[in-house]
């Protein structure tokens, strides 16, 4: 009796510690897991994000130039017209320095004083002004403008149409790592999932922490109520809960720089579509001096995505495609590559 008692004790011993070490060992396997995917969705999210804003930049770039085709093309109506009158001008002056052989007006009998002769002297004083060598000279300038103007304007054309195929490419390319980022999502479930949310608040509480310390306890105080960037913070405001859209810039939806750009805008500052030209724009600013208002960049140039901060460690952004417009923590780390505090 004592003996099979002791061998089901054992057993069940072993199959208690055996349930902890496998519970042990998922847990282990769910946190690296939760790691792994944390990389790929931070990895996938910022490619897409790049994506995004190289579709910016080429709408931008699509839009000066049919603002050049439209004025090249004027140009070239111009130049026909100029062309055309050349034509006109060479033909009549070549009848007339066959009529008077070379001759001055007065000196051939078809320009006599005879009363019969008035009219055909007037038709000819009015279309033979100049001489063929002048109307030749500047016909000619005229129709090498004319294929100067034209191959622009085909250099133009193509250069459209490359950057709607390049547009085109960077959506069809976002779309897929899209699909890519979707199905990692799909797998932030159950302990991964509350592993993922613990390395992000760990994380966001880390940065907040050194903003306190660093900048908002260093003396840093919010602008007047009444300047530039508390305007652009409260027009940001009003496009909370706004779904991210490509290219979007109105309460339909909006991308990160569209955000930006409205925001700005409703303070009298304008900037362009696209972040990493909103870089551009701005003044370089130390972390330690941010400002509710300032602009946080990421990416190479950053050209990847922009935020706005808005106070207390927390920032208002665009993020991604299946995302509104939100206020989170600051993000310091993947991709952040600078401050930029906007032109007054």
């Amino acid at each position: 009796m004592f003996s099979i008692l002791a061998v089901v004790a054992v057993c069940l011993g072993t199959v208690t510690f055996s349930s902890h070490l496998a519970s042990a060992s998922a847990l282990s396997t769910d946190r690296a897991r939760a790691n792994q995917l944390l990389k790929q969705i931070n990895r996938i999210s910022a490619h897409v994000d790049f994506l995004g804003q190289k579709y910016d930049l080429a709408k931008i770039k699509l839009d000066k130039i049919a603002s050049e085709i439209t004025n090249t093309k004027a140009d070239v109506q111009v130049i026909k017209k100029n062309v055309a009158k050349g034509d006109a001008q060479l033909r009549a002056e070549a009848v007339f320095a066959y009529v008077t052989n070379g001759s001055a007006a007065s000196n051939n009998p078809l320009f006599s004083n005879s009363a019969s002769k008035i009219g055909a002297t007037n038709v000819y004083n009015q279309l033979a002004q100049g001489n063929v060598a002048a109307t030749l000279s500047n016909l000619k300038n005229y129709k090498i403008e004319l294929t100067q103007e034209r191959n622009i304007l085909a250099s133009e054309v193509g250069r459209a149409a490359s950057l709607t195929r390049s547009a085109a490419k960077s959506f069809h390319s976002a779309s897929v790592y899209q699909s890519s980022l979707n199905h990692a999502l799909a797998q932030v479930k159950g302990n991964i999932a509350t592993f993922i949310a613990q390395a992000q608040a760990a994380a966001s509480a880390k940065v907040v922490s050194s903003f306190n310390a660093q900048s908002l306890a260093d003396g840093t105080t919010n602008p007047p109520p009444d300047s530039r960037a508390n305007i652009a913070i409260n027009a940001a405001m009003q496009y909370l809960g706004t779904w991210y859209v490509w290219g979007g810039a109105s309460h339909a939806g909006v991308d990160c720089s569209g955000l930006i750009m409205l925001a700005y805008q409703a303070a009298g500052i304008d900037f362009p579509h696209y972040s990493g030209a909103q870089y551009q724009d701005t003044l370089r600013v130390p972390l330690v001096d941010i400002e509710p208002g300032d602009l946080l960049f990421y990416g190479y140039d950053g050209d990847q995505h922009v935020a706005m901060y808005v106070g207390d460690g927390k920032m208002i952004e665009a993020e991604m495609t299946g995302t509104r417009v939100h206020i989170v923590p600051v993000r310091l780390g993947y991709g952040f590559f600078g401050l930029g505090r906007p032109r007054a």
